[in-house]
């Protein structure tokens, strides 16, 4: 038996989709009803069969006793849950369930003397590019105020992990770059598709790396079905700019591509105005202080590890924005 966190996001549904294609029995824990049409939509697109064969644990990551009760007749465990957020307002609930939440399923599952634990970590947690070169699995966390709320709570749970390995758990790290593949609009990924598939009149000077999620999945069930623990690996497609990105969408999707650079004191600009619109009226904003310094930056990412270690080739990121423009069009 394999237990699934975060099964209705992006990675969690399309693992799903592999894992009972490949005929496991599968346990998910999940926390709304209406979650679980999510994980349908992505069975039906891609015309896989035995929906019906998921079971389904409905509770929390920080019930502890629930976890202990779900972890009964498992081996494996793909740990996908994670809050996704840019916003400094969101730091006690991120670092809730980002921290909390995996440090519960990390005693948990060394408790229950699971086989393989699988922890979805990010990119965030990396160090950044150094003139230009790339980061690889030995590049290390730089401490200090440049790092978002996000990328400091996923930090975090991959101490909690780093601790269970110290504590005999066996347990491996995927690091994947920024994910693109079907999704619901209202998911981070799904959100960042949606300002793709529009035209668009600016671009930033950054860029980083992006991975189809189908390779994300792959990699993680082959990590887990091999000899390797207490390690983690890095998951990237490709290295783009944001121009290259938004270019490719654009011919993807039809619509516009961007022509003007936003530069640091336009993006700077851009950022106040959104803080000043939610203050006032309380509208989401759409680009934060954060996310703005990041649209400036450029980090490249090394695939080479899990690569060579698998076998595994990668998606190009046209033929994945392709599958999702092919999923939003269904």
């Amino acid at each position: 038996m394999i237990l699934v966190t975060g099964g209705t996001g992006l990675v969690g549904s399309h693992l799903l989709c592999k894992l009972i294609e490949q005929g496991e029995q599968v346990r998910v824990l999940f926390r709304t009803e209406n979650s679980k049409q999510a994980v349908k939509d992505i069975f039906t697109y891609y015309n896989i069969n035995g929906f019906e064969k998921i079971e389904w644990l409905q509770g929390d990551l920080m019930d502890y006793f629930l976890l202990t009760d779900a972890l009964k007749e498992v081996t494996c465990i793909y740990h996908c849950a994670a809050m996704v957020s840019f916003k400094p307002s969101d730091r006690s609930s991120m670092f809730h369930v980002n921290v909390e939440g995996t440090a519960n399923l990390v005693n948990a599952a060394i408790e229950c003397e699971i086989d393989k634990f699988c922890h979805v970590s990010s990119i965030a947690t990396l160090g950044k590019s150094q003139n230009g070169e790339l980061i690889d699995e030995s590049s290390f966390w730089q401490n200090d105020d440049n790092h978002s709320v996000y990328s400091q709570s996923k930090f975090r749970a991959e101490m909690e992990v780093w601790r269970g390995i110290k504590e005999g758990l066996n347990a491996f790290i995927v690091n994947p770059s920024v994910i693109i593949g079907p999704c619901h609009e209202t998911k981070s990924s799904g959100q960042l598709i949606s300002t793709l598939s529009k035209n668009m009149t600016f671009y930033t000077g950054g860029g980083t790396g992006f991975v189809d999620v189908r390779d994300v999945v792959n990699a993680m069930i082959a990590i887990s079905n091999s000899e390797h623990v207490n390690e983690r690996f890095i998951i990237n497609g490709e290295n783009l700019k944001y121009k290259q990105l938004m270019q490719t969408s654009a011919s993807v999707f039809g619509v516009k591509a961007p022509s003007i650079k936003a530069n640091r004191a336009l993006t700077g600009i851009a950022w106040r105005l959104e803080r000043l619109k939610y203050m006032l009226w309380g509208k989401e904003p759409k680009m934060t202080k954060e996310t703005a310094r990041t649209s400036q930056n450029q980090s490249k990412y090394s695939n080479e590890k899990v690569k060579h270690a698998f076998n595994l080739s990668f998606y190009s990121i046209e033929e994945s924005l392709t599958n999702v423009a092919d999923y939003k069009m269904r």
